[in-house]
């Protein structure tokens, strides 16, 4: 089963010839995931074979323009296609209010239901929980109101044993339980424990999102032993008064909060159109964390 991350963009504020501003999808299960969504991103959808139709949710940390600009387009572009499913829009205010004026402004009346979520508070909190996921909201520190976002796959069903399936002549409803952990006591007085008929689900994966935001020690207990950590490297060491300044973090900020957070590997994104390479970036990370690597445009990541 899938659990992966295709990244779409990885600069900030300032798009440069190979570099999109933000936005990612990350694959659950065969559910796909938008996570900001910054001009260009369907563009970008289109460029790496990523099915529209299978987006039905979409997370905006936060209301600058290089996370958000790419909404517009690409609700008319759903619009276009005939989408009639429902999408989640999940953001902070006011994004309503801007969607809102913005389809009155250009007369665009959607086919499809938009329903808009608003996140608030400046603690974790549940946005979904469905049967595969369970995705988190939790507060960062940048100029604005601004949101991380953490994705944790459900614990898989157990795994049957094939053999015993035949040795036990178990009917479909017998397996439904037995994946879920629970025993089988049929009329006969017969039973099965799960233990002996099933295996050991394999251990369910996360991944976070931080972008944007300033360092802050409180951010590593919000991503604790995450598989994947994607956050923001907007600045190098030589630029470490401005990333202050303006809200954002160093790649060793960055860094410093995977080895805090116990992560098992970190991604570096939203890089300053300053920086032509990311390799020097990469590098001051890798001092803290060396399970380090700066996220590409196009690279999928499987995750656990």
């Amino acid at each position: 089963m899938s659990f992966r991350l295709t990244i779409l963009g990885t600069s900030s504020a300032l798009p440069t010839s190979d570099r999109y501003p933000t936005a990612h999808v990350l694959n659950v299960h065969e559910r796909l995931f938008l996570i900001d969504c910054g001009e260009g991103t369907q563009m970008q959808l289109r460029r790496y074979r990523i099915r529209f139709g299978k987006i039905n949710h979409i997370f905006i940390s936060h209301l600058h323009g290089d996370h958000f600009f790419g909404l517009y387009p690409l609700l008319s572009t759903f619009n276009l296609m005939g989408r009639k499913t429902p999408l989640h829009l999940y953001a902070p205010a006011p994004a309503q209010e801007l969607i809102s004026r913005h389809l009155a402004d250009f007369d665009i009346n959607l086919a499809y239901e938009l329903v808009v979520h608003t996140i608030t508070g400046r603690s974790v909190r549940q946005l979904l929980d469905d049967k595969r996921v369970e995705v988190f909201s939790f507060p960062l520190r940048h100029r604005i109101i601004s949101y991380g976002f953490l994705f944790r796959e459900k614990v898989p069903d157990r795994n049957m044993i094939h053999e015993k399936i035949r040795q036990h002549n178990l009917t479909i409803a017998e397996i439904s339980r037995l994946k879920k952990g629970q025993d089988v006591t049929r009329e006969s007085g017969e039973v099965i424990t799960c233990g002996e008929v099933t295996m050991e689900p394999r251990r369910p994966v996360t991944y976070a999102f931080c972008s944007d935001t300033g360092y802050f020690p409180g951010l590593s207990t919000y991503v604790k032993g995450v598989d994947l950590l994607y956050h923001e490297a907007t600045f190098g060491d030589d630029n470490a008064a401005l990333a202050k300044k303006t809200g954002h973090s160093t790649a060793k900020n960055a860094a410093t909060v995977a080895r805090n957070a116990g992560a098992k590997k970190l991604l570096l994104g939203h890089f300053s159109a300053r920086y032509r390479s990311t390799a020097v970036l990469e590098e001051e990370a890798r001092q803290v964390f060396t399970p380090t690597e700066s996220a590409r445009e196009g690279n999928t990541y499987d995750i656990g």
